[in-house]
């Protein structure tokens, strides 16, 4: 059996089709989701990316890996293999086409890095360079007498959110520099970011424009997608393919603006969908389970046993009928600009804070997902009783997973925040409302922030 591996960077789950956005941001993957089976509630336990990306392939949540944080400069654990790695052992030919480095590099017998054209400032083709380094990719491993197994890594809908023309107002009729607009008054006022925003939407002043670029984004990447779907057609019999994200995104419906930091849904809930024409078309499952899951779960299907003593429930039962899912609690952790630990179960979400929260909120927040599924209601001091109860479920999962790892600290609390601005500040220019608009401008596009461009100097300093 063939294994591709599709991961969307910052992708939202409720933001696709398949999952009940009302937009029609993704045609092809929809497809692909009704032929397969699709995970209604799948969490990503460690974010941001690094992390994530190193849970999917190791089969094991961070407190096992090390990797907590994105740009932190600790090195995973040793021993700890991936899932590629794994692969390659087994006779599988593998390819990545991505271009994070690092450990992820390891077990590929070719990986393959992209480049984006930035020659335009007002647009940023991510998803077709890495489509176009695919295609070649993919006929390359058609042609091998072994199965194969390759990774996608794409960087849409991840900002800057600059749309190729015809995606840029798919979703939008308005003004974006409306002066009586505020919408984006909380975006331009938090200093670790805005001038990174300013780099890729000077002026904006209605967040609506910028959720619409979110979108033309998807919409975009879908249709590159596309043409992988298309490709991979004549080994569609015995390929699986998955389709998921390292962690979603936060856009106007809490504080951090676009961007992936917070424990919400929005962040930690991603897509997970698998299509293979022996797994039953249509399924959907409603329950708990993790990213986490995945590595073990492709070696299920693989037939290769598994000895790396994953951590992770294989989603065998869940995808036949078995049970709706794998967990009725699941542990979520960040420590890039914020340093916390969080429980959720399908009522209620706890989020603890380690270190101060950078936007003030408070160090413990309750959300009651029934009645607030949104998360925009703290209520924490009407629900103490449940704040203890929640609180005590976290502090024993985490003695229980330091004593299996034989540490004696928690490594989210040990290495904590290693973030603190992104852009650096433009002599003479207005920030927020009033500068020049994009399509102004002359120079290159704005790129993705290299981790290490996670504590640029602040002004004048």
């Amino acid at each position: 059996m063939n294994i591709v591996l599709i991961a969307l960077d910052t992708q939202r789950a409720d933001h696709l089709g398949c999952y009940g956005y009302g937009r029609e941001t993704s045609p092809h993957i929809d497809r692909l989701a009704r032929d397969g089976v699709v995970f209604e509630s799948c969490f990503a336990p460690n974010i941001p990316t690094h992390p994530s990306f190193t849970t999917l392939f190791s089969g094991k949540e961070a407190i096992t890996h090390d990797i907590v944080n994105i740009g932190g400069g600790v090195p995973i654990r040793d021993g700890v293999r991936l899932l590629p790695e794994i692969l390659a052992d087994n006779g599988y030919a593998t390819a990545a086409v991505d271009n994070m480095g690092r450990h992820f590099t390891r077990g590929f017998e070719k990986y393959h890095e992209y480049q984006w054209d930035k020659s335009d400032p007002t647009v940023l083709r991510k998803a077709e360079a890495v489509t176009d380094v695919a295609l070649p990719t993919i006929e390359d491993l058609k042609s091998d007498e072994r199965p194969f197994f390759l990774f996608l890594h794409y960087w849409d809908p991840h900002t800057p959110l600059l749309p190729p023309p015809g995606y840029q107002d798919l979703f939008y009729d308005g003004d974006p520099y409306r002066s009586d607009n505020r919408s984006m008054d909380e975006a331009w006022s938090w200093e670790p970011f805005k001038w990174y925003f300013h780099d890729w939407m000077p002026g904006v002043t209605d967040s609506d424009y910028v959720v619409n670029l979110y979108d033309g984004e998807i919409r975009y990447m879908d249709h590159h997608l596309s043409r992988v779907f298309d490709a991979l057609e004549s080994v569609r019999d015995d390929t699986l393919v998955l389709i998921t994200a390292d962690h979603g995104e936060i856009l106007d419906d809490q504080l951090g603006y676009f961007d992936h930091h917070g424990l919400y849904d929005p962040t930690v809930r991603v897509p997970l969908i698998m299509s293979h024409p022996k797994l039953p078309a249509g399924r959907r499952v409603p329950g708990l389970v993790q990213n986490v899951d995945v590595a073990q779960t492709v070696l299920d299907l693989a037939g290769i046993p598994q000895t790396e003593r994953m951590e992770g429930l294989s989603l065998l039962p869940s995808i036949y009928g078995a049970r709706d899912g794998n967990y009725a609690e699941v542990y979520l952790s960040e420590a890039t600009w914020e340093v916390k630990r969080a429980i959720r179960t399908e009522r209620w979400k706890l989020i603890t804070s380690i270190e101060p929260d950078p936007h003030g909120r408070p160090m413990t927040e309750l959300f009651d997902l029934a009645a607030d599924p949104g998360e925009q209601v703290n209520v924490a001091d009407a629900h103490p009783d449940q704040v203890r109860d929640l609180t005590a479920r976290l502090d024993a999962w985490l003695a229980r997973r330091l004593a299996e790892t034989g540490r004696s600290s928690d490594p989210v609390a040990d290495q904590g925040a290693c973030a603190t601005r992104i852009g650096a500040a433009r002599d003479d220019e207005v920030v927020g409302p009033g500068a020049v608009p994009l399509r102004e401008r002359t120079g290159q596009a704005a790129g993705i922030p290299d981790p290490s461009h996670l504590n640029t100097p602040a002004a004048g300093s």
